[in-house]
């Protein structure tokens, strides 16, 4: 969406599957125009959205007020979230004995993330001020404080359990909710580093960084409400392990700006890009897929107890690269995760679709088999463990990390759980430096978003624009693709 303080924005519902697409022995053939169906008007610029699947309720936050809709976009509830009084050299207010000398002043609130947790029947609802405070509200009535935290009265309480997201309006955070093993609920979230030395930080010489101790790049997180004494804390022991924070003296050149994150099997995937990189070359790709294997309720394959799984020993990135060389779209702008059926008689196959872009604003669609992303995160994992490889390296610039050069370890064999989420005893965090490529699928100017379906055996995309408009398109993914449909 085009930057604005104030934007009318409509949700569409039903207009999917409502444009009637025939097709003929040449191909699609458009039969109607994409038609809104039911729309909801937000006077203020919106910021995210989420769909209920069980109620179809839409749970919607846009700059100082959130909404909760019904399944035909019908107002239920709002509630108003600022302005508030606040300063970004302040801690939140929440953290008990925590004065602050600096002026305060009227404060937009930017939702930064909103996540369903239907188990336990709350909603997730994090904003930019206080330096990204997080709530959690009623799923049935979003108007209403499921648990109050920190609890009245508690003293134990860290900057570190409530600066969760970024706490700027352009400073990206992404997260998602789930089940661990044992049956605990976690929040994991990316949120970009506001602190000293970047763009982000009040420019008034303050050496009140706020941010860097108390703000992991990547964090999980406990979301357990039956155990207020740990709520958002890492839940775990030490607390590094299930972090990943980049180095004070790196972080100039690992500017993380978080698209998406998403849960694909049993691992979390992060879609990332390195903003640092941005203008340097513009043929090397700056986007990055992350992967972290979630501690999750399932069964696992190995004795190893109820232990909780180190987001550090599992973390694994690779770049992503969207076109050839000469033609290289740099930098992500939307990911979806589809299984999608093709024309090998063999299920459903899973793909990562994304919608890149570079400087002239050109943009392209790609697709990537998950398949191949499991196999290239394998193949890295060998090659750190068995032989000297160019193509992977020790992630140092965190804080984990402990040099950039894989040790050999003679003729390891790693066992299939270990290939896919390393193990305590193999290097970590690792990053792998030979770039998974994809050639372009569909290539517009000003594409801002993606979202895919699979219908009647036909992979239907819908694009947006920077410009508001939503393209449907008819994917043939190992051939060929279609545009088939006017804007909407």
């Amino acid at each position: 969406m085009p930057p604005s303080t104030e934007m009318v924005v409509a949700l569409l519902l039903a207009v999917l599957l409502a444009s009637g697409t025939r097709w003929s022995a040449h191909g699609p053939r458009l039969a109607s125009a994409l038609q809104i169906h039911e729309s909801f008007a937000s006077p203020n610029r919106t910021n995210n959205f989420v769909v209920d699947k069980v109620s179809r309720n839409v749970y919607l936050a846009a700059v100082n007020s959130i909404y909760q809709l019904n399944g035909t976009l019908s107002l239920e509830v709002e509630k108003r979230t600022g302005p508030v009084q606040d300063n970004l050299l302040c801690h939140a207010p929440q953290l008990p004995q925590a004065p602050c000398e600096h002026p305060k002043s009227l404060t937009d609130n930017y939702n930064k993330l909103l996540e369903l947790d239907p188990e336990q029947g709350v909603v997730v609802v994090c904003g930019s001020v206080y330096q990204g405070f997080c709530e959690l509200r009623k799923l049935e009535n979003i108007s209403e404080i499921a648990v109050e935290f920190p609890p009245q009265g508690e003293k134990t309480v860290f900057p570190s359990m409530l600066n969760i997201a970024a706490n700027h309006p352009n400073a990206s955070t992404v997260g998602l909710v789930f089940r661990s093993h044992g049956g605990n609920t976690r929040l994991l979230v990316g949120a970009t580093y506001t602190g000293a030395g970047t763009a982000f930080f009040p420019k008034n010489h303050s050496k009140e960084d706020l941010r860097f101790e108390n703000t992991p790049e990547i964090a999980i997180r406990s979301l357990n409400i039956k155990d207020l004494s740990r709520l958002f804390t890492y839940d775990i022991n030490p607390s590094e392990d299930n972090v990943f924070k980049i180095k004070q003296e790196v972080k100039t050149k690992n500017k993380l700006n978080f698209v998406h994150a998403f849960v694909q099997k049993t691992y979390s995937y992060i879609a990332i890009n390195n903003d640092a990189k941005t203008g340097h070359k513009e043929s090397q790709p700056n986007s990055i897929l992350a992967r972290i294997c979630l501690d999750t309720d399932q069964p696992r394959k190995s004795n190893s107890g109820p232990e909780s799984r180190k987001l550090t020993e599992s973390y694994i990135q690779m770049p992503l690269q969207c076109g050839l060389s000469g033609n290289i779209y740099n930098r992500l702008l939307s990911v979806y995760p589809v299984d999608i059926h093709t024309d090998r008689g063999q299920g459903a196959e899973a793909y990562l679709f994304g919608v890149f872009s570079r400087s002239d604003r050109k943009s392209a669609l790609c697709a990537f088999r998950f398949g191949d992303i499991e196999e290239a995160i394998r193949q890295g994992r060998r090659n750190c463990s068995n032989s000297p490889s160019s193509d992977v390296q020790v992630l140092d610039s965190v804080i984990q990390g402990s040099g950039a050069a894989c040790i050999q370890k003679g003729n390891l064999v790693l066992q299939p759980e270990q290939l896919d989420c390393g193990a305590a005893h193999l290097q970590h965090p690792l990053a792998l430096r030979r770039p998974l490529r994809a050639t372009p699928l569909f290539e517009y100017t000003g594409l801002s978003s993606v979202a895919v379906d699979s219908v009647h055996n036909h992979t239907v995309v819908f694009l947006g624009t920077h410009h508001g408009r939503l393209h449907k398109v008819i994917a043939l993914v190992e051939d060929n693709i279609y545009e088939c449909s006017s804007e909407a």
